[in-house]
């Protein structure tokens, strides 16, 4: 390349701002295009097969996140719904923009790796200790622990349950998974409760096993793993569906061959089935004692009538079901709520 170009020759500021004549000679921060539309990255990061990036994230549900939580008045909201929400979030800004767009590069990298300048390779916005509702600190999450920020509970069960009259809305808010892979803030009765290892002894937790790596021009390519977040695809006509498990065989050897693998019998009805079939036995033995039978829709419709053991029950049947990974999180943890729910719902209330 001529010595004249080789200044040039980089991925540098103009790459992603756009011209920026004006900018210099005026040294005016207005004078510069700054966008936080994906396409900026997508130049670059869209171009399949080996830069897959963009076609992952476009299949992702943070792509087509829901637009409700933004707009004024959702100050409170768009710190995780939202990509400009989020990145004032983390930075402290005295103000924070309401206005809507989906969770996308600019969200989780500061392209210029100023927040986290150890982390070069991957530039992540924050990966900062997290509290949780209840008081957990984390500190040992690794780089998942930039999604941590957002995929919590936003309630304290123990006091939240006991003090908040029901409503349609009723619940732990949604997204629990770090509390359920903390094995923390479900609704415990005053009870000490067994929570498995993966929070422990996967270095990057979430990342480890939701952002697998996929080969260039594999049939799962931007299906699953990577940018999509996600670990198995939704299921085809035949019932069929793609999974990443490389991350499974690590630790549970390589008789692993689905995410719905057999450990034990956990809802007690004599046969040893999948964990997540087990987990969802486990849902319907609490939804039948709950008004109505959740069974059939696969949701609660909490009003005010509930009583109070019949909401406590509720809170944990949603923790679990928001968490939404069916006892892969966290197994031991999701099954001592359901024996706590279970016992409770079927013991005298107090009077």
């Amino acid at each position: 390349m001529p010595d004249a170009l080789k200044n040039v020759g980089g991925i540098h500021c103009e790459n992603c701002h756009g011209p920026g004549s004006q900018h210099i000679k005026g040294a005016n921060p207005v004078l510069i295009s700054v966008s936080n539309d994906s396409g900026v990255c997508g130049q670059c990061h869209g171009a399949l097969t080996h830069h897959s990036k963009t076609g992952e994230w476009l299949n992702s549900r943070h792509a087509v996140t829901t637009t409700d939580p933004s707009g004024a008045g959702r100050e409170g909201c768009v710190g995780c719904h939202t990509a400009t929400g989020f990145m004032d979030r983390v930075s402290g800004a005295k103000t924070v923009r309401t206005a809507y767009n989906a969770i996308n590069c600019q969200t989780c990298h500061e392209p210029h790796g100023q927040t986290t300048p150890a982390d070069a390779k991957n530039i992540l916005r924050t990966v900062k200790e997290v509290t949780l509702q209840e008081g957990t600190v984390i500190t040992d999450g690794g780089k998942g622990t930039l999604c941590m920020n957002c995929h919590m509970s936003r309630r304290n069960a123990a006091k939240y349950v006991d003090s908040t009259p029901p409503s349609s809305h009723w619940g732990p808010h949604y997204g629990t998974q770090t509390d359920m892979l903390e094995g923390v803030n479900g609704y415990t009765y005053g009870k000490s409760l067994p929570t498995s290892a993966h929070a422990f002894v996967v270095e990057d937790t979430c990342v480890t096993c939701h952002m697998q790596t996929v080969a260039a021009g594999a049939k799962e390519q931007t299906h699953v793993g990577g940018h999509t977040f996600m670990v198995a695809s939704a299921a085809d006509a035949s019932g069929a569906r793609m999974e990443l498990i490389d991350a499974c065989k690590s630790c549970h050897g390589r008789s692993v061959t689905s995410l719905n693998f057999a450990l034990l019998d956990y809802d007690g009805d004599g046969t040893v089935e999948g964990v997540q079939t087990e987990v969802q036995h486990l849902l319907d033995q609490v939804s039948e004692l709950l008004p109505p039978d959740a069974k059939a829709k696969d949701e609660l419709a909490i009003d005010s009538t509930w009583t109070k053991q019949q909401l406590r029950a509720a809170y944990n049947w949603n923790f679990v079901k928001s968490d939404g990974s069916y006892g892969i999180h966290n197994m031991a943890y999701t099954v001592a709520l359901w024996k706590a729910s279970l016992a409770d719902l079927k013991s005298t209330p107090a009077k």
